[in-house]
C-alpha cells in the first residue's frame, strides 16, 4: 500500500488533500498539533489514519517527527509538506517571534522533513515531495515580506532539492497556489491581510488537492492553481519595479474581490 504523510492536516488544504489521498486507497500519516481537528477529518476518510499530533514551530517536536522518518516510517512513499502560517503586517509591525514563526515553519522545518525521508527514498530509487508553496513564494508584496521571505526560501531550496534527486528516482515537487478559501484566507480578509490576494479568482482546497495530485504523479517541479494567477505573478517578479505605478489599482480591483469574499462568508455563516 501507498504511504503518504500530510503534515497540516487538521483542516483547509491539508485535510482535502488527506481526502484525495484516500480515495487513491493510500495509508495515511497524518500530521497536525490539533488533535480535535485530526480526528474530525479522519473521521471523513475511508480507512483510519495514524495521526501525529507535532508542533511544526518547535525544533524538538520536528526532531521526533524526523527520528520517525528515519526509523518506523522509512518506507513512506509521499511526504507533503503543506503545513504553513502568515501573519499579515508590515515587517516593522511585527514582532521577532512572528517573523521567526514564518520561517521556522514556513522553510525550515519542510526542509528539515525533506532532510530526513530522502535517503530511504533515494535507497528505493523511488518516492515523491510535495510543498506547498505559494504565489508568495514567486513575488513579494507589502505587508507580507516575511511570508514572502519564507516562501522564497523554499522554492529555492526545492528547486535545487528536485535537481539532486531526480537521478535517484525521487521526485521533488512544488505547488504554487492563488488566494485559497480556507481559514487563513478569511484571518487574512478580516485582519489586515493584502488585499491583493483577491485580485484573481479565490481557489478552493479541493482544487490545490487536485493540483497535488499532479505534482505527486508528474514529478513536475511547480505546479500552479490557477495557471492564469501565476502568469501575472511571475511577469511582475520579472519587471518588479512595475509593480510600485500599478498598485493602486490592483488594490482597488482587490478591495472589492476581498468585500465580495468576506460578504459571502457572511452570508453562509448566516444560512448555517
Amino acid at each position: 500500500m501507498t504511504k503518504a504523510l500530510v503534515t497540516g492536516a487538521g483542516s483547509g488544504i491539508g485535510a482535502a488533500i488527506a481526502r484525495a489521498f484516500d480515495k487513491r486507497g493510500y495509508g495515511l500519516i497524518l500530521v497536525d498539533r490539533d488533535v480535535a481537528a485530526l480526528d474530525a477529518v479522519a473521521a471523513t476518510l475511508g480507512t483510519a489514519p495514524e495521526k501525529i499530533l507535532c508542533d511544526l514551530a518547535s525544533r524538538d517536536s520536528v526532531e521526533t517527527l524526523c527520528e520517525r522518518l528515519r526509523g518506523d516510517l522509512a518506507d513512506l512513499d509521499i511526504l507533503v509538506n503543506n503545513a504553513g502560517i502568515i501573519v499579515p503586517g508590515a515587517v516593522t509591525d511585527l514582532d521577532q517571534a512572528a517573523l521567526d514563526l514564518h520561517l521556522e515553519i514556513n522553510m525550515r522545518t519542510p526542509i528539515r522533513l525533506m532532510r530526513a525521508a530522502a535517503p530511504q527514498m533515494i535507497a528505493r530509487g523511488s518516492g515523491a515531495m510535495v510543498s506547498t508553496v505559494s504565489l508568495g513564494g514567486v513575488i513579494s508584496l507589502k505587508d507580507s515580506a516575511i511570508y514572502s521571505a519564507s516562501k522564497f526560501g523554499l522554492r529555492g531550496f526545492l528547486c535545487g532539492f528536485h535537481q539532486e534527486l531526480a537521478p535517484f528516482g525521487v521526485k521533488v515537487s512544488g505547488v504554487y497556489p492563488a488566494a485559497v478559501d480556507t481559514p487563513m484566507l478569511l484571518h487574512e480578509a478580516t485582519h489586515g491581510g493584502s488585499v491583493l490576494n483577491f485580485v484573481d479568482k479565490v481557489m478552493s482546497p479541493e482544487d490545490i488537492a487536485e493540483a497535488t495530485m499532479k505534482a505527486v504523479d508528474t514529478g513536475k517541479l511547480e505546479v500552479y492553481s490557477p495557471w492564469s494567477a501565476s502568469v501575472t505573478a511571475r511577469f511582475f517578479a520579472s519587471f518588479p519595479w512595475m509593480i510600485g505605478p500599478l498598485l493602486p489599482l490592483m488594490e482597488k480591483l482587490g478591495e472589492q474581490g476581498r468585500r465580495n469574499f468576506h460578504a459571502a462568508k457572511c452570508l453562509s455563516a448566516d444560512k448555517k
